[in-house]
């Protein structure tokens, strides 16, 4: 046991590399073909919130993805219509540094991630996207909306995910605590929290929790 506690003081007072550490930058990379607007991000985020893009009328992306309450639902596994997800649900907040999304990381973008929850049945459980764009098209405001962002009047799957996309990537924080400390503001954070930085990376956990999102290259 002494040995530990050894052990566990040197690893605490080790000095931390300083490439392990990285500040979140101030902006998300953005795709050539879904540059961001005021339009299109007002227009994401109005999606983001409307319950009425599910079956029932009554799930959000926000229902599961609560940016209120850290970006997810504090669930073990997601709820929806009565039914038991598979798999935990990921913070939405800075989800536009990750490269690959979804557990098994099958989707490489933001857009490519908005086009499955709307039609899983377990999620907000459309029937298909055909469906989904018709019970757009009967909300009047929408038309206007789609028209004005993207210059064409037909809503199409690719205009709803990219207008989806362009919203969560203003999901970011950065400017926390330990960005601050990192770009040279040693205040920010208290001395306890400096120390359980440096074991966490001498105990080798930014192996996988990698810069600077804490994530690596996929959730």
């Amino acid at each position: 046991m002494k040995f530990y506690y050894t052990i566990l003081i040197l690893l605490i007072n080790f000095p931390v590399i300083a490439s392990q550490w990285e500040a979140l930058p101030n902006s998300p990379p953005i795709p050539v073909n879904n540059p961001q607007t005021e339009a299109k991000i007002k227009l994401g985020k109005t999606l983001f919130f409307d319950p009425r893009l599910s079956r029932t009328g009554t799930i959000s992306c926000n229902s599961c993805h609560n940016i209120f309450a850290g970006g997810d639902d504090g669930r073990r596994v997601s709820i929806a219509n009565g039914k038991i997800g598979t798999r935990n649900t990921p913070t939405i907040w800075n989800s536009a540094f990750v490269s690959a999304l979804f557990w098994d990381g099958k989707v490489i973008s933001l857009e490519e991630q908005a086009k499955y929850p709307l039609v899983d049945p377990k999620k907000m459980n459309m029937v298909d996207w055909r469906t989904v764009i018709q019970r757009i098209q009967r909300i009047p405001d929408y038309n206007a909306m789609f028209t004005n962002v993207f210059n064409d009047k037909n809503i199409t799957v690719n205009n709803i995910v990219k207008a989806i996309a362009a919203y969560e990537r203003t999901l970011i924080t950065p400017n926390s605590p330990y960005d601050r400390y990192v770009t040279g503001d040693k205040n920010s954070l208290t001395k306890q929290q400096v120390k359980g930085m440096k074991l966490f990376a001498n105990l080798g956990c930014t192996t996988c929790h990698s810069k600077p999102n804490f994530s690596g290259p996929q959730l």
